[in-house]
């Protein structure tokens, strides 16, 4: 198939992905889980779009439940794991080494663990340690596999006995693909074109506030992956006491394009904050580009933004002319991390035996104790 072809057929790929992004949230939700108990604390750990869910679901229970949900990023768990901890090991592939290693020590400390994953090696030592897992379709782009995963994770939040997301999802389906309608590719008012003619040609640095922080990640990530674009992202008010000064006085200020993402119903504090840093990106002379995020509560507005962004990034790659599937340098650098990880397992030194000692008869015994002779009395 001739280059052109393949771009263009991988992009209609991409878009169907991207499309099905609210039914798959909906069938993950759906699906059955045993009631999970014994846990006081829950940690998501993986990398890229398989932590991004995770992002959702923290920012969804964050003002909701009393049980701290955290995301990890790492090679190595905190040292505070413990039985205590439910993990929820997430790895599309099922052989991010990241993920693979946290999967190992969280079992080493005896945490409660589940799996997320569609396969190999995570999916192997899953079923021999007996854990729980969900399983994800296979033949997809990892990042499109995010709604299956943040509804698997609603899912586990519920049956624990938290915050009632599963019931949420279910409840926003209408709401979720009214709005997929208004920001749809075929749709030629997309409010997802128009972001992304405004954005194109710039280095978009993307700010929210900290509720909608996942979805702030979640357009850098597209934007990085399918639209082959340098992206930042941000969160106010942490940008208010450092970045805020580049933005006032960097000279090249002017290649990069601020992006906020602002709830419609938020605290007035938060509002004061994200009106004052776009009148002082304004002052200095920038255009900032506001989308404001509706919805009744914090996962329909994190959804919703998600969404957008992903249409936005597509919509950007065809503007770039760039293949939306396509990602070389991250193939590349799994391919030499595993043969690194591999070359070193290899030329790990064995620990030596401890050798027979040749001069062990050569050593003088110890006098036994003289047993003292009883006297006839």
């Amino acid at each position: 198939m001739p280059a052109a072809d393949e771009q263009q057929d991988n992009y209609k790929k991409m878009v169907q992905e991207v499309d099905r992004f609210v039914d798959f949230i909906e069938k993950a939700a759906k699906s059955k889980l045993k009631d999970i108990s014994g846990f006081n604390r829950m940690c998501i750990c993986g990398m890229g779009g398989s932590a991004l869910s995770g992002d959702i679901i923290v920012d969804a229970t964050l003002t909701s439940w009393e049980v701290p949900v955290q995301v990890i990023r790492a090679t190595n768990i905190p040292n505070w794991f413990d039985k205590d901890t439910l993990v929820v090991a997430s790895s599309y592939s099922g052989n991010t080494k990241e993920t693979l290693m946290m999967y190992d020590q969280a079992q080493a400390k005896g945490c409660q663990v589940v799996v997320i994953t569609s396969g190999g090696e995570l999916k192997e030592k899953c079923l021999r340690d007996g854990n729980k897992i969900m399983e994800v379709p296979t033949n997809m782009q990892p990042r499109s596999t995010a709604g299956h995963m943040i509804g698997y994770l609603a899912n586990i939040v519920e049956s624990s006995g938290g915050p009632r997301l599963k019931k949420e999802i279910m409840k926003l389906m209408p709401a979720l693909r009214k709005f997929r309608g208004s920001i749809w590719m075929r749709n030629k008012g997309s409010l997802a074109k128009q972001i992304a003619g405004n954005i194109h040609g710039t280095v978009p640095a993307i700010y929210s506030t900290g509720l909608l922080s996942a979805a702030a990640v979640r357009w850098k990530n597209q934007i990085n992956e399918n639209s082959k674009m340098i992206a930042f992202n941000g969160v106010i008010p942490e940008m208010n006491h450092n970045e805020i000064v580049g933005w006032s006085e960097c000279v090249q200020r002017s290649k990069v394009k601020p992006v906020f993402l602002c709830e419609h119903e938020t605290t007035d504090t938060e509002r004061s904050m994200l009106d004052e840093s776009i009148d002082i990106m304004t002052s200095a002379g920038l255009d900032p580009e506001i989308v404001t995020i509706w919805g009744s509560t914090v996962l329909e507005r994190s959804l919703k933004a998600v969404m957008l962004g992903d249409y936005v990034s597509l919509f950007l790659a065809e503007m770039n002319n760039v293949d939306p599937m396509s990602v070389a340098p991250i193939v590349k650098f799994k391919q030499r991390l595993a043969a690194l990880l591999s070359r070193k397992k290899a030329d790990k030194p064995k620990a030596d035996k401890p050798k027979a000692d040749k001069h062990k008869a050569d050593r003088p015994k110890a006098d036994k104790p003289k047993k003292k002779k009883k006297k006839k009395g």
